[in-house]
């Protein structure tokens, strides 16, 4: 039987490459100023004009999104995780 690197892919080894400390620092630091240039571009760039209340505020999308998002983990992990949780040996042996 093959390793399992031999089965990944090319995706899946170049993912599994990024997997190390040092390269998870760096990929959060390319993610957050990549976040932080668009947050700086809806201040500077107006591309529309509001069709609500607080669309005309800068920013207001972002902010409605990241609310929404955690909103959204917050209803999952204390209403719904605990409706479809299944106890540990449900499955029997496995």
């Amino acid at each position: 039987m093959s390793s399992s690197n031999e089965n990944k892919g090319f995706l899946g080894s170049f993912l599994a490459a990024q997997l190390t400390p040092g390269r998870i620092k760096l990929w959060r630091g390319i993610f957050f100023a990549v976040l932080a240039l668009a947050a700086l571009l809806n201040l500077v760039i107006k591309n529309h004009h509001p069709h609500f209340g607080y669309d005309k505020y800068p920013l207001f999308w972002p902010v409605f999104g990241l609310a929404a998002g955690l909103i959204l983990v917050l209803v999952v992990k204390k209403i719904i995780q605990p409706l479809i949780k299944k106890p540990e040996d449900y499955y029997g042996d496995i």
